[in-house]
């Protein structure tokens, strides 16, 4: 769970790099498409607070798995201050992907990920996904063969349920109803503002795609 220190700060990740994901020795990367990131939205906005004044880059590596899951994550350059690498590595945890690709196929892969950190004024910080894997795995079981997209505004409250949803779209009737169960399923951490928890809405998306079956946060109000 993220800490938070005096001042709040903006968190902009750059453009993911695609390294190869086996020995350091292969000349090419195993993959032929990299991975994408898909929450850059969601991570990009202010999330963690450091020591006035101070910023900096860290340079992150990243092991995605052949879901788009962050398996590992470790640093390649560190900023020099232990609360901003440790901030950095949580940034890294949270990021979702889009699989690297060979052949057609998912495939693990690593990325490298500059975290750069920029003081901001504002002091606040949008709700993340916190059992999206969970319910990504019942989607997988619950509906294996079920395909589309569910789109929906959901106001996400203090205690980090959804209060209220507007606005569903999706591709087709069986999606619609299958999106709007499992919005009592998901469950996040809250936004906050200084160190109050409050509410706040966010553009939630469920890919039924069997396997390879995405939840992210596409947007937040600000």
């Amino acid at each position: 769970m993220c800490k938070r220190f005096g001042q709040f700060i903006t968190i902009f990740v750059a453009a993911v790099l695609a390294l190869p994901s086996c020995s350091g020795r292969q000349a090419q990367p195993a993959y032929d498409i990299a991975p994408v990131l898909i929450n850059r939205e969601e991570i990009t906005r202010a999330m963690r607070s450091v020591g006035a004044g101070f910023e900096a880059e860290v340079v992150l590596l990243v092991r995605v798995d052949e879901e788009g899951y962050v398996r590992q994550v470790r640093l390649a350059s560190s900023s020099g201050n232990e609360e901003l690498d440790d901030a950095a590595r949580w940034i890294g945890e949270q990021m979702r992907f889009e699989p690297a690709r060979s052949g057609g196929d998912p495939v693990p892969a690593l990325v490298r990920v500059p975290v750069n950190f920029d003081l901001v004024t504002r002091a606040s910080y949008p709700p993340r996904l916190r059992n999206d894997r969970v319910v990504v795995n019942r989607i997988i079981n619950e509906y294996p063969d079920l395909r589309g997209r569910y789109r929906v505004r959901v106001k996400v409250g203090p205690e980090g349920w959804i209060l209220e949803n507007r606005n569903a779209e999706a591709s087709s009737d069986e999606v619609m109803s299958a999106g709007s169960r499992l919005l009592d399923d998901l469950t996040f951490w809250p936004a906050y503002r200084g160190e109050q928890r409050k509410p706040a809405w966010v553009i939630l998306v469920i890919r039924f795609a069997g396997p390879e079956t995405r939840i992210y946060i596409e947007s937040t109000d600000t």
